[in-house]
C-alpha cells in the first residue's frame, strides 16, 4: 500500500508533494478506466483520504475523477501513464499536472496552450472547465501546485513519447 503524502504541521501541502497526489490520483483513476476496476478508484480514494483525511479528500476526489473523465475521453493518442508510485513522470502526466497549476494560478494563457498539446481540439473545452474545477477543489483542500515552470517534471522537456513501450520499467 501506499505510503500517504506527509502533510506539513499547518495542514497545507505545497510544491512536490502536492504534485506527488496529483499525479497518484490520475494514475490510479485512469488505470479505474483502463481496466474497468472500481478497485483502482477505490486505492485512489483510499490515498487522498489517507492523506487529507476524509473531508479535505471529498472535494478534491470529484475534482479529480471530473478532469480524468476529460483527459480519458479527450487526451491526444489515448491516455498513458507510468505505474503507481513510479518516482518518474512520462509527457502526458506532466501536461496534465502543469495544465491544472496554471489554472490554480490563474494562467488562462499556460493553461489553454497546455490543453491544446494534450487535448484533441472537440475536448479543450471539457479539459479546461474540468482542470480549473480540479485545480479550486485542490485550493479548497489547501493544496498548492507548484508554478508550470517550477514543475520539476516539465524542467526536462516533453520530448520522447508516453506510450505503452514507455509505461513499465
Amino acid at each position: 500500500m501506499t505510503e500517504p503524502v506527509r502533510l506539513s504541521p499547518c495542514g497545507d501541502m505545497g510544491g512536490a508533494a502536492a504534485e506527488q497526489l496529483v499525479i497518484e490520483g490520475l494514475r490510479r483513476w485512469l488505470d479505474g478506466y483502463r481496466t474497468g476496476s472500481i478497485d483502482c478508484w477505490e486505492r485512489a480514494w483510499n490515498l487522498y483520504a489517507c492523506t487529507l483525511g476524509v473531508e479535505r479528500a471529498r472535494a478534491t476526489m470529484t475534482g479529480l475523477s471530473c478532469y480524468a473523465r476529460a483527459l480519458n475521453a479527450w487526451t491526444k493518442g489515448g491516455v498513458h501513464t507510468l505505474p503507481y508510485d513510479c518516482p518518474r513522470r512520462c509527457p502526458q502526466e506532466c501536461l496534465a499536472v502543469a495544465l491544472v497549476a496554471a489554472s490554480q494560478a490563474g494562467d488562462q494563457m499556460a493553461a489553454g496552450e497546455l490543453a491544446d498539446e494534450l487535448v484533441l481540439a472537440p475536448g479543450l473545452p471539457a479539459a479546461l472547465e474540468t482542470a480549473a474545477g480540479f485545480a479550486d477543489a485542490l485550493r479548497g483542500a489547501k493544496l498548492f501546485l507548484p508554478r508550470r515552470d517550477a514543475l520539476p517534471c516539465l524542467w526536462a522537456g516533453l520530448a520522447g513519447a508516453c506510450g505503452p513501450s514507455a509505461t513499465r520499467h
